[in-house]
C-alpha cells in the first residue's frame, strides 16, 4: 500500500511539473510579437484589408452592416 502511495505521489509531482512548464510557456509566449519575415516583410496591410479579412473569416457568425 505505501509503495503505491509513493508511486502515485511521484506521478502527481511529474504531472504538476509538466503543467507548470506548459503554463509558463503559454505566459511567456503571449508576450512575444510575431515577426513577419521573408515573403511578407514588405507587404503593407491596411485597416480595410483587416476588415475585409475579418468579414471573410466570420461571415457565417456575424451579420455585417455595410
Amino acid at each position: 500500500m505505501s509503495q503505491y502511495v509513493l508511486l502515485r505521489i511521484q506521478a502527481i509531482q511529474e504531472e504538476l511539473e509538466a503543467l507548470k512548464k506548459t503554463v509558463i510557456h503559454q505566459l511567456e509566449g503571449s508576450r512575444n510579437k510575431t515577426q513577419i519575415k521573408g515573403l511578407w516583410k514588405d507587404v503593407l496591410v491596411t485597416d480595410e484589408d483587416l476588415e475585409s479579412a475579418e468579414k471573410a473569416v466570420f461571415r457565417d457568425v456575424i451579420q455585417w452592416e455595410d
